[in-house]
C-alpha cells in the first residue's frame, strides 16, 4: 500500500474537523428540544397541571416565541445587510478615535454604535465578525461588556425615566441617576481595560478591510445564504431554551428564588416590613415596585434615602432573574449556549458590582 504524503494527510484531517464540530454542535439543540417537548407534555397531561390546555400553551408560549423569533430575525437581517453593504465600516468610523484609543478594531466600533439603537443588531454583528475571524473571542467579550454599559442603559432610559419619575418621585429620580452613573462607570472602565488588555490594532486599519459592497445580485444572494444558516441555528437554540425558561417560571422556580433571597435583607438599615414590599414588588414587576415605593414614601414608612436603597436592592435581586428569563434564550441563539451564558454572567456580575459601588457613594454623600 503506497504511503500517503504527510501534507495530504494533514489536509484531509483538517477537512474532517469541521464536520465533527458540526455534529457536536447539533447534539445540544436536539437535547434541549427533547427536554422542552417533554416539559410541555408534563405541563399538558400531569395531574397537577390540568389547568393547562393547548390554547393556553399557544397563547403563553408559542405565540410569544414566534413573535420573539420574528424580531430576532429582523435584527439578524439588519446586521447581515449592514455587513454585506459595507455600512459597518461607516458606523465604525463614527467612533474611531475612541475605539482606536481603546485598542478596539473598527468592527467593534460598528457594534458599539449599533448598540445605541438595538442590542440584537449589535450582538448579531459581533457574532458575525467573530465567525468571519475579524474579531477574537476576547475582543467580542470585551466589546459586548462595553455595549452592556451606557449604550444599553440609554436605549431603555426614555421609557424608564418617565415611569420612575411619575410613580416614585424624588426617590425614583435618584434611583435613575444611580443607574446612569453605574452604567457610565462600566463603560469607562471597560474602555480603560480594553486599552490595557488588547494589543493596538494595525495602524493601517481604517475599517476599509470590512467587506465592500458588491453588485446587488451578489449581495442579496450572500445575505440570503448566510441568513438562512444563522437564523436556523438561532431558532434551534432559542426556541427550546425559551420553552424551558417559561416552564421553570410556570413551575415557580423564579418565585422561589426571590423568596429565598429575603433572608439577606437586614432590618438595621430600614424597616423590613416596608422595604420588603418594594424589593420584591420590583423583582416581580418594574412598575408595581415603583408604585409601591412612591406610596411608602408618601405614607412616611420609608425616607427617600431608604427607598432608593430598597429600589437598588430590588434591582440587584431582580436583574439576574430577568436576564435568565428574557435574555438567555436570545443570547444562546445569537452566540451559543456556553458563550451566551458566559456573557450574561459577566455582565450581571459587573453590573451588580458597579451598582453597589455607586450606591455606597450615594449613601455616603447624602
Amino acid at each position: 500500500m503506497p504511503a500517503v504524503p504527510t501534507g495530504v494527510l494533514q489536509a484531509k484531517l483538517r477537512s474532517m474537523r469541521p464536520q465533527k464540530d458540526k455534529k457536536k454542535l447539533g447534539i445540544i439543540p436536539i437535547i434541549l428540544s427533547i427536554l422542552a417537548a417533554a416539559g410541555l407534555l408534563v405541563e399538558l397531561f400531569h395531574p397537577a397541571s390540568r389547568d393547562a390546555s393547548l390554547g393556553e400553551i399557544y397563547a403563553k408560549v408559542l405565540w410569544p416565541l414566534l413573535r420573539l423569533l420574528f424580531f430576532l430575525g429582523i435584527g439578524l437581517l439588519v446586521g447581515q445587510i449592514l455587513e454585506a453593504t459595507g455600512w459597518t465600516s461607516k458606523l465604525g468610523q463614527w467612533v474611531r478615535p475612541l475605539t482606536r484609543w481603546a485598542h478596539l478594531r473598527a468592527e467593534s466600533g460598528a457594534a458599539f454604535v449599533a448598540s445605541f439603537v438595538s442590542g440584537i443588531v449589535a450582538n448579531t454583528l459581533l457574532m458575525g465578525f467573530h465567525t468571519d475571524h475579524k474579531l477574537s473571542r476576547k475582543e467580542l467579550i470585551l466589546t459586548y461588556l462595553l455595549n452592556s454599559g451606557l449604550p444599553l442603559y440609554l436605549v431603555h432610559l426614555p421609557t424608564t425615566f418617565f415611569i420612575v419619575a411619575s410613580l416614585a418621585g424624588r426617590a425614583g429620580i435618584d434611583y435613575v441617576c444611580i443607574g446612569f452613573a453605574a452604567a457610565f462607570v462600566r463603560s469607562v472602565s471597560m474602555l480603560i481595560y480594553c486599552r490595557l488588555a488588547l494589543p493596538p490594532p494595525p495602524r493601517s486599519e481604517t475599517g476599509s478591510d470590512v467587506q465592500p459592497a458588491r453588485k446587488n445580485a451578489h449581495v442579496l444572494s450572500g445575505i440570503r445564504k448566510t441568513f438562512q444558516g444563522r437564523f436556523t441555528r438561532l431558532a434551534l437554540y432559542t426556541a427550546p431554551i425559551y420553552v424551558l425558561v417559561f416552564l421553570l417560571n410556570d413551575w415557580g422556580l423564579f418565585i422561589w428564588l426571590r423568596k429565598a433571597t429575603s433572608g439577606w435583607i437586614s432590618g438595621e438599615m430600614f424597616p423590613v416590613e416596608a422595604a420588603g414590599v418594594v424589593i420584591f414588588a420590583l423583582a416581580a414587576e418594574f412598575s408595581s415596585g415603583m408604585a409601591a415605593a412612591g406610596a411608602l414614601v408618601e405614607a412616611g414608612a420609608l425616607t427617600v434615602k431608604q427607598t432608593v436603597i430598597a429600589l437598588v436592592l430590588g434591582s440587584i435581586v431582580a436583574s439576574p432573574i430577568r436576564a435568565v428569563r428574557h435574555q438567555l434564550p436570545t443570547h444562546a441563539g445569537i452566540f451559543s449556549l456556553g458563550l451566551g451564558s458566559q456573557l450574561l454572567l459577566l455582565s450581571q456580575v459587573i453590573r451588580i458590582i458597579t451598582l453597589a459601588a455607586v450606591t455606597v457613594v450615594y449613601i455616603w454623600w447624602t
